[in-house]
């Protein structure tokens, strides 16, 4: 049932001693949006952060565990949430980001091939945020050529997947061609009716 991942987050960060609270958001069947989502907000080091632990599940494949919604805040969240439906604490704490504290955001494509070289050669898929502008379709263009280039060093291919609203990639690099790049919609999963 919908809204369990986020109550088991909440028990967690509550045995931990983190403070957290379950954050929901309405409905909004005009932009297909048919039923409530919830995730969490959590406070670290006194600032506050959203954890969209539903989310990432639903972009975790391939044995490859996604962080695309851990530690956003508020400008990031909102590009593919609804606004909470009661009163919650903003999250302005942008650096608290997953991928930047991994060190897995980027500013240059040169960056991205030699982070992607060391998946290739480990046999790895590689999984990081595009940070060095905005992710348009010619990013994403430019990205995907330069990993390609660079797993053809090796006898491999680019075979890439992006969540375009949280600009995050990612790369496998297997020994066929694969197809073009997929864009992959964050959700919930399966659907049920209330929170």
């Amino acid at each position: 049932m919908r809204g369990h991942i986020s109550k088991s987050v909440k028990i967690l960060c509550d045995a931990l001693g983190l403070w957290c609270i379950i954050a929901v958001s309405e409905a909004n069947p005009d932009q297909g949006i048919k039923y409530r989502h919830a995730w969490n907000i959590l406070k670290l080091d006194g600032q506050y952060v959203h954890l969209d632990a539903t989310f990432d599940n639903s972009l975790s494949h391939d044995g490859v565990i996604r962080y695309d919604y851990f530690n956003l805040d508020d400008k990031r969240l909102f590009r593919d949430h609804q606004p909470v439906i009661y009163p919650a604490p903003a999250c302005a704490a942008s650096d608290r980001f997953y991928y930047r504290e991994a060190k897995l955001s980027f500013t240059k494509v040169e960056d991205v091939v030699k982070r992607a070289q060391m998946a290739i050669r480990k046999d790895m898929p590689f999984v990081f945020h595009w940070r060095g502008g905005p992710f348009t379709r010619d990013v994403l263009l430019q990205l995907v050529q330069a990993l390609e280039e660079a797993a053809q060093k090796r006898n491999r291919h680019a075979a890439v997947s992006f969540n375009r609203s949280q600009a995050v990639l990612q790369v496998r690099f297997p020994t066929e061609l694969p197809g073009e790049a997929a864009e992959e919609d964050a959700n919930e999963g399966e659907q049920y009716e209330g929170v």
